[in-house]
């Protein structure tokens, strides 16, 4: 993934067809894991903490909701122009703010599933198969998180 070009539109990169795939694939993979209950306070006797949790609950998954949508919307084939053997992928500065978001997340949530390791040099042959997943879904959204924010 090559940064081509930098419009006040937005960015152009070059990508290949295994990167093209494989950013497809990742997105379409958010989230990664089901939503959890988020809790305000574990010790907030106020009666209307209840109340305020499910508020927070509420909007969280309705955000998610949104996020997923606009992550499908995000890697349309359209998205994608044959450039010879590679693809230019298009994207604006609000889309693209959305799929660093996205990226983290996968990111994010897949080291925590994989124990949240200090050292993420992890021997891949010591993975169980769902764990390897994780592993790889980990390195490749920090593939393209670099390639966003750098290029």
């Amino acid at each position: 993934m090559k940064l081509m070009k930098q419009t006040p539109d937005g960015w152009e990169y070059r990508l290949n067809q295994k990167e093209t795939d494989s950013l497809c694939f990742l997105v379409s993979q958010f989230p990664v894991v089901p939503p959890s209950r988020a809790r305000i306070s574990r010790t907030d006797s106020d009666p209307k903490s209840d109340e305020r949790e499910k508020l927070l609950n509420e909007s969280l998954a309705e955000h998610r909701r949104d996020l997923k949508k606009k992550a499908r919307h995000l890697v349309d084939p359209d998205k994608f122009k044959l450039l010879k053997k590679n693809r230019v992928f298009r994207v604006g500065t609000e889309d693209r703010e959305i799929l660093l978001q996205i990226l983290n997340d996968i990111r994010v949530e897949s080291w925590r599933i994989l124990g949240e390791p200090e050292n993420l040099e992890i021997d891949p042959l010591q993975l169980s198969h769902e764990s390897l997943r994780h592993y790889h879904y980990m390195h490749l959204a920090g593939y393209f998180e670099h390639h966003l924010i750098v290029s």
